[in-house]
Parts: C-alpha cells; structure tokens; sequence
C-alpha cells in the first residue's frame, strides 16, 4: 500500500512542478498544452516524463538538446511521495483500506482530502520561494473549498470539544447540525478570525515600520487554512512565526541575505497542526506548568 501511494505522491508532484512553472504565468494553462523542453521547446515523450525515474535515466538533461534539467523536478517528486506515505502513518491509513476500500470508505475520504491539502501546500510553498506571490486560484480557492472539506471529512480538524458545548436556543449545537457542519461552522469561524488577526498584524507593521510588512497573499493564505483548522489556524501561525524567525536569524548569522518569504513557513504550521495539533499545543502549554 504504501508502494502505491509513493507512486500516486510521485506523480502528484510532477503535476505540482508545472502548476509552480506555469500557474505564475498567467499567460500559461495549467492543464496544457503539453510538456516541452523550455530550452528547444521538444515535446517530451511519455516514456521521459515518468516521475523520478526519467530523470534518473536520461542523467538530468534533455533527449533532443542536452540541456540541463533541474534536480528539483525530481526532488518536488520524492518529497511529494514521501508526505503522501508519511499522511498513511498519521492519519492513519489501515493497511486493508487498498485491499478492502469500500469497507473503509471514511479513511480515504480523510486520507484524499489530507493529500488533496497538502499538494496546495507544496505548489503555494514552490510558487512563493521563486516569485514571492500566492497566487488566488490556490488561496480563494481553499478559502471555499475549506469548509467543505469538513463536511465529508470532519477528522481534519483538530479537537472542537469547547464548541460542542455551544447552545443555541438552549439547545446545543451538536445536536441540531451534528458534528460535520459544527466542524465546518468552526472552519468558517477560523477563516474570519485567523485571516482578519494576521490582516491587522500586517496593518499595524506598516504603519510602525513605514513600509508594507505583511503581504495580502499571507493574510489570504492563513484565511484559507483557517477554512480547514479553524481557530488552531492561530497555532499554525505561531509555529510559523516561529520557525520563520529561527530561520531567518540562522540565515542572517551566515550572511545568507536572500529574502525567505513567509508562505513556506505558514505551508509548514499548517501541516504540523492538521495532524498533531493536540500534542503539540499541549506540550506547547506544557512549558508553562510548574
């Protein structure tokens, strides 16, 4: 099972190298037309364009012109291959959900929505290193897609227990939309809260610092993980705050002086969270307790 995901992954992020070449582009189409060398413009072939294995045997460079082919082709492949089968431990994934699908129906729904997220994940994360952009097609887009997600897929969403205790008309909550759609009305919450706190961070780093210090596509970006993690989208913030600020006192320590833009690390809190959120929140409380 875990064979055939890695393949799935690896063809996935064959598809995200072009989403992250031409989406930016916006004179390019996603879906085509076809695959060509961006040196001699050959199309290429099927039996060259097989994730990983292509690259491997035809040394890292064009069939027709020789020219050099980025090893990040291959690399975005691997890695989106290794998520993939890293989402069947987390999850978890049982090992009789390939051989017996139908009886294990809600996995996979949980599984393909994980997988569907962590893809936008890695094309926003690609797209915003090489042009400091992310792009509305992935952000609006998650930002409605979100909260339907929660709707076939409740399980994304770390712990709602506090929503649980919410009535209305003295009746809770629970009972009269049922755990999907207080799921999804969390994911909704989230969108406005989370995307709304880092809108007004941004507004008043401007004004304290003269200049712009949050871009919009960040403000929209975390909106859009909020559709799916709701008020954790906050947790996934501060990691990415975090993280982001290790990084770049690193990067400064070394005399690295290129700009990292904050989208990767926002990519990152968002999966950390979608996955082991509980645990991570609690030992984050945890460093408080004496």
């Amino acid at each position: 099972m875990l064979g055939f995901l890695a393949a799935g992954g690896a063809c996935v992020g064959s598809f995200l190298n072009v989403v992250a070449y031409r989406l930016p582009r916006r004179c390019m189409s996603v879906s085509k037309p076809r695959s060509r060398c961006p040196k001699c413009t050959s199309l290429i072939g099927w039996r060259d364009n097989i994730p990983v294995v292509s690259w491997l045997l035809l040394r890292g460079r064009c069939r027709s012109c020789a020219s050099p082919i980025s090893a990040r082709y291959p690399a975005v492949e691997l890695a989106t291959a290794a998520l993939f089968v890293a989402l069947a431990h987390l999850l978890p994934l049982a090992p009789a959900a390939l051989i017996e699908p139908a009886k294990h129906a809600g996995e996979w729904i949980t599984y393909l929505a994980a997988a569907t997220i962590t893809s936008a994940l890695i094309a926003l994360t690609l797209i915003d290193w090489d042009w400091q952009i992310l792009p509305d097609p992935i952000t609006k887009g998650g930002m409605l897609l979100g909260p339907l997600l929660l709707l076939v897929a409740p399980g994304l969403q770390p712990a709602t227990g506090w929503l649980n205790t919410v009535k209305v008309a003295g009746v809770p909550l629970i009972e009269s939309i049922g755990i999907r759609g207080v799921v999804a009305l969390h994911g909704v919450l989230g969108e406005v809260v989370a995307g709304g706190s880092l809108w007004i961070i941004g507004v008043l780093g401007s004004k304290a610092f003269g200049r712009e210090a949050m871009g919009f596509g960040d403000v929209k970006m975390l909106a859009a993980m909020g559709g799916v993690l709701g008020l954790w989208a906050l947790l996934a913030l501060g990691v990415a705050a975090l993280v982001g600020a290790v990084v770049g006192i690193a990067m400064k320590g070394v005399g690295r002086g290129r700009y990292v833009p904050f989208g990767p690390f926002l990519a990152l809190g968002m999966w950390t969270v979608m996955l082991r959120g509980e645990p991570m929140l609690d030992a984050w409380l945890g460093l408080y307790r004496f």
